[in-house]
Parts: C-alpha cells; structure tokens; sequence
C-alpha cells in the first residue's frame, strides 16, 4: 500500500530541521569554603584560574600596559584624552570635582594638584574660552546626529513642544561590546553561567548562591536560548552572552527646584565579576 504523495508533501513540510542539543553538564569539586560550580554545559575555559589575582585586582589594566607596551590597543585612550592637553585636562577635572561653591580646601586643591603639577604649562591655556566650545573631540566610530525631546511647557493645557537638539553623538551598542571584547580585561570574562552551590559541612544540605549576572536564572536562561539558535554555514564558534546591565537613577537638573530627570545608564559587562 502506497502512501499518497501529498501526505509526504505535508510531512515534509511541518519538519523543517532537527535542533539535537547535548548537556554535558560539569560540576566543580568542593573548594575549602563549601562553594562548588555548576555549569549546564562544560565551559571550554574557566576565566579564573587563568588570570592571576593581581590582574583581577587592578581597576584598569589596560591603562597600565598602555605605558609600557609600544603597541597598544587602537581603542585605548589615556589622559589628556578627550582634551587637548594635560592643563586643560586637569582644570576641567577639578572644575567637575565639586559643587557650585567651592570651599577653601577646594582652592587649595586647585593650587597644589593644578597649577603646581609639573606637568601643567600656563601657554596651554591661551584662547581657552575661545577653544572651551570644540575641546572635546570623538573617536572616528562614534555617529553624530540630532534628536529632539519634547520640552514642558508652563500652561498644562499647551501640551509639550518639540525641541531638536544637534550635535549629539552616540557610539552603537554593538562597536561598544567589540572594544570591550577586544580589551585585555576580556580575558576574565565569564562566558559560561553556571550555579554557585555551597554545602553545609555540618548536615550536608546544599543550597544556591546568588552574586554575579553569570551565576543568576536570567544568564542560565539566556544561555540556553541562544544555544538553540541555528549556527551560520560552515561556523564553528561558541554562543556565548554579552551581558549588558542597564540602570537608572534620578537625576537634579538644577541647583533649584525639584525637577528630575531618569536618566538610563549601560554597564560593561556583567560577564565581568564586580571584584575585577
């Protein structure tokens, strides 16, 4: 008895492909404080016993090779960067130091760190006001355009009116997580989420540990869903996450009132552990 063609054809049709997705979970032993990992699928790398402590410990490597090695990264900029000098450098750093009034330890700061730093030069500063509008310059992957926001008017009955403001430049989302990718702190970033489990010595009971983006439900979830998604032809990488963490917080947009703003912020990366 033959099968009619149209059956096949309606098959074939619901059956595009085939996802087989292998676990090969891994669990770390027992350290000397109780806490094991857990990894859903074996990491091809372990980010923390490959970097010494001295580099998880350092706020900015990058900053610090940038001195020595002849070669550095293109995306890295040191001081006096973005400014063009270091006496502007330093003024516009105290200038944003402080409060509106500043106080006589304020002056005494500027004196001593400023205009006594051997590295400050007076002739730096001449056509300053001139320069102050055009100081700050940008990276050539940075896209300058214009917005407009809706500004409040006084009469609740007016309704807000719009207001373009040009001159605005942004760097995309996807140039940021390459530079990140490519910094040499990217060599400590975690990839693989995993479960922090700590076992009790005394009764043997376990429980989850919560610290990092990589360790919490949201990564483990994450991971597994990119994990589903079709590789490209004839490529052989890893899915790994970028964790990108956004933040807001109220912000005073005058020495007066109490008018704020909410601005929203982008913290790179939580694939990095908050004690690097």
């Amino acid at each position: 008895m033959s099968v009619p063609s149209y059956y096949t054809e309606i098959a074939q049709s619901r059956i595009r492909h085939v996802l087989l997705m292998l676990r090969d979970t891994l669990q770390t032993g027992f350290n000397s404080f109780g806490l094991c990992q857990l990894y859903p699928c074996r990491p091809s790398f372990e980010p923390d016993q490959l970097i010494p402590s001295s580099l998880l410990a350092r706020t900015s490597p990058t900053a610090a090779i940038h001195e020595t090695d002849p070669s550095p990264l293109s995306n890295v900029f040191v001081p006096p960067y973005p400014f063009a000098n270091m006496t502007i450098y330093r003024l516009l750093s105290w200038m944003n130091s402080g409060s509106s009034m500043l106080s006589e330890s304020k002056v005494s700061h500027l004196v001593k760190d400023v205009l006594l730093a051997e590295d400050f030069d007076h002739k730096d500063l001449e056509n300053f006001s001139d320069e102050s509008g055009s100081r700050v310059t940008f990276p050539d992957d940075w896209i300058q355009t214009s917005i407009t926001i809706d500004i409040p008017m006084k009469s609740k009955e007016d309704g807000p009116q719009p207001y373009t403001i040009p001159g605005f430049h942004y760097c995309p989302l996807v140039e940021v997580i390459r530079v990140a990718f490519a910094d040499v702190q990217a060599g400590a970033f975690h990839l693989f989420p995993f479960q922090w489990l700590w076992k009790d010595s005394l009764d043997g009971h376990q429980e989850r540990i919560y610290d990092e983006l990589y360790t919490s439900d949201a990564g483990l979830d994450a991971q597994n869903s990119i994990q589903r998604i079709q590789k490209e032809p004839r490529c052989s990488l890893e899915h790994v996450i970028a964790g990108l963490m956004f933040f807001s917080d109220a912000t005073h947009l005058a020495n007066f009132g109490t008018v704020k703003a909410w601005l929203l912020y982008l913290c790179i990366f939580g694939n990095l552990t908050k004690y690097a």
